[in-house]
């Protein structure tokens, strides 16, 4: 096992195949960080964490949502006060920045986990800086490619 730790931190867009309400985008999240720590989990303990920042828009910085995972039984969310709770459908993409801190994994493994969790829900990456996405998934439950 490999004692050091690996610091994976990536910025990354997804897009809807259809707006969702704020609740559905955020169950699809807490699955998406989920996925992510049983992975990276050894004998059910994540040796680090797993942060994840979601906005809605880069206009509105005060919309975002904060997921972490510490333990397996848990993810724990915490929306800004300025967060729509609402059943109204609406989020068509959310800018993610994705924060992995793990002991015993490379930094390729890290990076795959991410990818295989967005294979899971169907979606793809999309790197903020514009380069092409790189396929990780298929259009299954609610992500799917946009041209850049």
């Amino acid at each position: 096992m490999n004692s050091e730790a690996t610091v994976f931190s990536r910025n990354q867009r997804i897009i809807f195949a259809e707006p969702l309400t704020t609740p559905a985008a955020e169950s699809l999240l807490q699955e998406f960080i989920g996925a992510i720590g049983r992975a990276l989990s050894r004998n059910e303990v994540i040796l680090g964490h797993i942060k994840v920042l979601a906005k809605l828009s880069d206009s509105v910085p005060e919309q975002f949502l904060f997921l972490s995972h510490t333990r397996l039984t848990q993810v724990d969310i915490t929306p800004s006060k300025y967060w729509p709770n609402d059943e109204e459908a609406g989020v068509s993409n959310m800018e993610l920045c994705v924060n992995v801190l793990v002991f015993g994994y490379t930094m390729n493994q890290v990076e795959q986990v991410v990818a295989e969790a967005l294979h899971e829900l169907g979606g793809r990456v999309y790197p903020r800086r514009g380069r092409s996405g790189q396929l990780a998934g298929g259009r299954k439950r609610g992500l799917q490619p946009v041209k850049q």
